[in-house]
């Protein structure tokens, strides 16, 4: 049986690499620290953030990029969560190198790609600290640990509860800062599970919570995973714990949500199915300002209408289904096929 930890042995190269880097920056990190340290633990953020939540491969970044139009609105940039210690700092020098050399699309899709762009906070947290689901792209073997701990804080001790929201409030009051003092707008598929935690922190955040059809969120999740594994992971994994991970992580997240949303203040949460904003996208926009009470639609409007000219005709991926993977979604998600109104597909590849 193959431990949990450690890093197998054809990937040492790779770990050498990644330990390498690691000193580069620190200089980086320390004039950051002297210079911007004080200044983001004086940050104030005028009110609290938008989470964007959802499973992953549920359509979170394309509503992240139309929420992330409005002038009003600061995100968390991909530099930020490619060097959370030092992109304040990095931003004149580093961050020109970081643009040149980082790809211009996704590695799992066609999405664009750049060192402004808005990103998930996750990638940030896993670079900062080790309570991340993301430390599990290179320990793949513990990422069922780290999702129970992590995303859905079971048997986690409070210290440690209390060092990840300290981490995560520091992250965002950086961003804040470098957004000129910006409401937040952040998207994070884990914080789908982290709702209780996330209202603890931020008792007047808004939710927009996303969902599409689960055949293709799992067609397309595994596909997340083995083009992400493959990129990065120190550590071998079976296809099929990769095809178990996926099941059980939505099952637990998004059961939990079901009970989790309930706790949210009326008028705080909006639920939106990705097949109608892929229809109609600023009608849906305008439906998310208008039930979470957000100013500033009239401005965001425009400016999403250019957003998605500039975006074009995207192609997003096609997935075969096979029986035997429309009888495991069903087995394992028919909740949330009956919750959102899903049928079975009517095509399947024997």
């Amino acid at each position: 049986m193959r431990s949990s930890s450690g890093v197998d042995r054809r990937y040492r190269s790779r770990a050498c690499q990644i330990t390498l880097l690691s000193p580069l920056t620190a200089p980086l990190r320390l004039a950051e620290r002297a210079y911007y340290g004080r200044k983001v633990r004086a940050v104030e953020m005028p009110q609290d953030p938008i989470f964007v939540i959802g499973h992953w491969r549920t359509g979170t970044t394309y509503l992240h990029n139309l929420l992330a139009q409005d002038p009003a609105l600061g995100v968390v940039p991909t530099f930020q969560t490619l060097a959370p210690n030092s992109f304040l700092i990095g931003n004149k020098t580093l961050k020109p190198l970081i643009a040149f050399i980082m790809p211009r699309k996704r590695h799992t899709d066609n999405v664009p790609l750049a060192a402004d762009s808005p990103q998930e906070e996750e990638f940030a947290l896993c670079n900062l600290c080790p309570y991340s689901l993301y430390a599990g792209w290179y320990f793949p073997r513990q990422m069922r640990e780290l999702f129970r701990k992590y995303v859905l804080f079971r048997d986690v001790p409070p210290e440690v509860l209390g060092e990840w929201k300290r981490v995560y409030t520091e992250l965002l009051k950086k961003a804040c800062y470098n957004a000129g003092g910006r409401r937040l707008v952040l998207k994070n598929p884990a914080n789908t599970g982290r709702v209780p935690v996330l209202l603890d922190m931020f008792p007047n955040a808004k939710f927009v919570h996303i969902y599409r059809d689960p055949f293709v969120v799992y067609k397309s999740t595994q596909l997340l995973h083995k083009a992400t594994l493959d990129m990065i992971a120190l550590q071998d994994i079976d296809e099929a714990e990769i095809r178990d991970n996926v099941l059980m992580f939505f099952k637990e997240m998004v059961g939990g949500y079901f009970e989790d949303k309930e706790r949210i203040p009326a008028g705080n949460l909006v639920d939106v199915r990705y097949e109608d904003l892929e229809k109609r996208p600023i009608d849906e926009l305008e439906r998310i300002y208008k039930t979470l009470g957000l100013p500033g639609f009239a401005e965001t409007r425009g400016r999403a209408e250019n957003y998605l000219e500039k975006l074009g005709t995207y192609k997003k991926n096609k997935f075969a289904l096979s029986r035997q993977d429309i009888d495991r979604v069903k087995n394992h998600w028919q909740f949330a096929l009956d919750a959102w109104g899903y049928g079975e597909p009517a095509e399947a590849v024997p």
